[in-house]
């Protein structure tokens, strides 16, 4: 299990639903942040012209999330030469929040999100947090504008683990399984 530490009023923390005093993880953060994004997507106005997307098809038998993320970014050049990407959020009315002194300080949902997913990439590439060599990420890039301005697209495929947890006061409730270290 990767550690996630949740900032002061963080909207999603990675703590496990049915054990609500333990430790967060970054797999079950960013698979919260998920939800919370498809969900906002299914309750929210989108903005007009946006082209962003998520899509989560859970699978009970095989216990796999199949999820498919497409969102617009702004790119800039830093002057070492490298790229940053940034992702404002195309739903109106959002509620989340990163809160104050934990490891994500994203500013919106997307950005969170786009920053989860890259965090994972990075721990399932490093081999000592990847011991049996999961690539459970599919596909995790930004794309530049063609026209050499600042519009970019990041996109990811995930085979996400889940788990089916079974709730103290009843009912279930599904998050994201610990796969690294």
């Amino acid at each position: 299990m990767t550690v996630h530490t949740a900032g002061a009023g963080a909207t999603v923390t990675g703590v496990s639903q049915s054990a609500p005093t333990g430790p967060a993880s970054k797999e079950r953060y960013v698979y919260g942040l998920l939800a919370k994004l498809e969900q906002e997507e299914n309750n929210l106005t989108k903005i007009a012209g946006r082209t962003d997307s998520v899509t989560i098809s859970v699978n009970l038998s095989t216990k796999i999330a199949t999820v498919s993320l497409v969102l617009n970014t702004q790119a800039a050049a830093a002057v070492t030469g490298q790229f940053t990407a940034t992702a404002t959020h195309y739903l109106t009315g959002s509620t989340f929040t990163s809160g104050t002194g934990g490891s994500s300080t994203a500013p919106n949902l997307s950005q969170a999100v786009m920053q989860g997913i890259v965090d994972l990439k990075l721990l399932e590439l490093d081999p000592v947090k990847n011991p049996n060599n999961a690539s459970n990420l599919r596909r995790c890039q930004l794309v530049l504008a063609s026209s050499g301005g600042t519009n970019s697209t990041f996109s990811a495929d995930i085979d996400f683990p889940v788990e089916i947890l079974q709730l103290p006061g009843g009912g279930s409730v599904i998050e994201g399984k610990d796969w690294l270290l």
